[in-house]
């Protein structure tokens, strides 16, 4: 789907107000599990002590605390000020700026190692990002990105979204979006880097696990935690989000093991170098 700049911009639009507000739910409901990811990213950019590393869509500066935990010089940005000011609360030992992923702020061949934690789906011109994170790194330099796997029944998007598709009654009026899942696809990433000049594309799937105490987290991270989701969810008449609450807490349930539910929530890794 190709959307109309008109369009772009509404999506840029949307997506930064709403994570001006999501910040703080976002680091409840998901930092312990987006965070799990943030080490084999890490390992596939080569970060290592005395690596200078960018963190793109850094949140609340999990990658970029993590990449100065191995002695790596790490600096983080994001559209968001609120997600700044988080990062900054949270880790303030690590250097944060607000910046845009697609127009750097940072002079050609700076960065050893470009990092973007579950940044690229909100993204209006992820080409731009690319391209963007070429630029700034070194030759030999690499760029590791994760996204949210495709969903798959028994795994956390899953078994949200087939509760949606089934009980939705409304969608809120949000702004036509670029293809969410777009950068699971292989193929598809591996033809974005290619054409952003990068070589040696590869992607892979890091398993994820939620583990909480109530069968509800579930829901309650899409309906408080994220920004297109929760509008979504929040459009709602109390019925039918009553009912996509249902399904979701009952399948959540059979995942049980022990005293805590055990939820899938795989992330694909692509990385690749500049030559």
């Amino acid at each position: 789907m190709t959307l109309s700049k008109s369009e772009l911009r509404a999506f840029q639009e949307f997506e930064q107000s709403g994570w001006e507000t999501a910040a703080d739910p976002y680091h409840q409901h998901w930092g312990f599990l987006s965070s799990q990811s943030a080490d084999p990213m890490l390992d596939a950019a080569e970060v290592t002590r005395g690596s200078k590393v960018l963190d793109v869509a850094t949140g609340a500066g999990y990658v970029a605390a993590s990449a100065v935990q191995r002695g790596a010089r790490a600096v983080g940005i994001d559209f968001s000020a609120a997600q700044i000011d988080l990062a900054r609360q949270t880790f303030p030992e690590v250097e944060f700026r607000k910046a845009s992923a697609e127009a750097l702020p940072f002079s050609p061949d700076t960065f050893d190692a470009v990092v973007m934690g579950f940044g690229m789906n909100h993204m209006p011109d992820p080409e731009a990002a690319f391209g963007e994170a070429c630029r700034v790194l070194k030759p030999g330099g690499r760029f590791a990105f994760t996204v949210w796997s495709q969903p798959n029944p028994g795994e956390g998007f899953g078994i949200v979204l087939s509760a949606i598709e089934t009980h939705s009654a409304a969608y809120a009026s949000l702004p036509p979006a670029p293809p969410y899942f777009r950068f699971a696809n292989p193929d598809e990433t591996a033809a974005v880097f290619t054409q952003a000049g990068f070589v040696e594309p590869a992607t892979v799937t890091v398993p994820q696990y939620w583990r909480h105490t109530s069968p509800d987290q579930v829901f309650d991270a899409f309906n408080e935690g994220a920004v297109r989701a929760t509008a979504m969810l929040r459009a709602q008449p109390a019925d039918a989000r009553h009912a996509i609450r249902s399904e979701v807490k009952s399948e959540v349930t059979k995942l049980r093991q022990g005293d805590y539910y055990v939820i899938p929530v795989p992330a694909a890794l692509s990385s690749a170098t500049k030559p």
